[in-house]
């Protein structure tokens, strides 16, 4: 007779036939050719049959801890030490993460930023969306200045740590080792050039960067209608500004206040940074930087020409999400 091998389904629902048709212990063993003791031990416990009860030291947490735990870090930025003192918990802070990793509805993400929206944002914002769900994006030229530093983008850096090699360092000098201004604009038929601009470029500024790459644009294309798309800073907005475009015959799109997340020019940053600094890459010289971000600015562009992405034409097709998406929130900031 085979030992050591537990019974597996079928002879499970066999012995519970035969035994409540009244054959003995020994008449299902000589058939199911298994020993009695083992037909005995199924039989004295058969809805408990091959679970043995778990070896070790009792858990530290309750059930009901493990709840509370995870409704006091659920989307809060309490550390392990925060809940393990407002619980009164006599446990490590790695029993407290432990019980948060296990919770398949937590998950360690970075916080985004997000400009503080007031209720007057949201309200503007939902004005805005509400009177442009109807708007055709294939005729908007989006716009915006981004800063780039010499030793990379601001914010998280993160790389793959090999434990069996020594650790990187992000290398970083004061200040960033220097920095460059960029104005940049975009539409669905194309890149317009970069402009490099002051830190703190004024109205006539402004106005002259308009003039040298909003116009020939404009002018490259000029059986078609476009609308041009800028935020609210004061150079933007200024008297001197409006009246330039009112000569011009530039029609400006109204824009709400602290909407970045609306703005798609906002993803070509994105995607220009993540090619400049491709792998950590750090810049000695502002000519340098500058050569990099035009070199990469091209790169994109003679990508779009050739076809060889859809990223600009999907950029431009995400706007009637971004509406949608602030009316579903009623104004507030959405996940673009």
């Amino acid at each position: 007779m085979p030992r050591g091998n537990h019974l597996c389904g079928t002879e499970q629902v066999q012995i519970k036939t035969f035994n409540t048709a009244g054959w003995s212990i020994r008449a299902i063993a000589l058939h199911l050719k298994r020993s009695k003791k083992c037909i005995s031990n199924f039989l004295n416990n058969p809805e408990h049959y091959n679970q043995y009860p778990k070896s070790g030291a009792p858990p530290k947490l309750s059930i009901r801890d493990k709840r509370n735990i995870v409704r006091h870090a659920s989307n809060s930025m309490k550390s392990c030490n925060d809940i393990k003192r407002e619980l009164n918990l006599k446990v490590s802070k790695q029993t407290i993460w432990r019980a948060i990793n296990k919770d398949p509805n937590l998950v360690r993400n970075v916080m985004k930023p997000a400009p503080r929206l007031t209720d007057l944002h949201k309200v503007r914002r939902l004005e805005f969306a509400r009177s442009n769900m109807a708007t055709n994006w294939n005729e908007i030229i989006f716009s915006d200045e981004k800063k780039f530093n010499l030793d990379g983008p601001d914010g998280y850096k993160s790389y793959w740590h090999d434990l069996r090699k020594d650790k990187l360092f992000f290398s970083k000098r004061n200040f960033g080792g220097g920095s460059v201004m960029v104005w940049g604009a975009f539409s669905v038929a194309g890149l317009l050039d970069l402009a490099f601009v002051s830190t703190r470029m004024n109205s006539s500024e402004y106005q002259d960067v308009l003039q040298g790459h909003l116009l020939p644009f404009r002018r490259r294309f000029n059986r078609r209608r476009f609308v041009f798309q800028q935020d609210n800073a004061a150079i933007h907005v200024s008297n001197s500004t409006l009246d330039w475009f009112k000569s011009k015959k530039v029609d400006v799109l109204p824009w709400p206040a602290c909407s970045p997340d609306l703005n798609p020019m906002e993803n070509i940053w994105g995607e220009l940074v993540r090619r400049v600094y491709a792998q950590g890459k750090q810049y000695n010289s502002v000519n340098s930087l500058k050569a990099g971000i035009l070199n990469e600015w091209k790169n994109i562009e003679h990508e779009f020409e050739n076809q060889t992405t859809q990223y600009i034409p999907n950029l431009i097709n995400s706007m009637p999400n971004r509406v949608y998406d602030v009316i579903t929130l009623k104004g507030c900031a959405t996940k673009y």
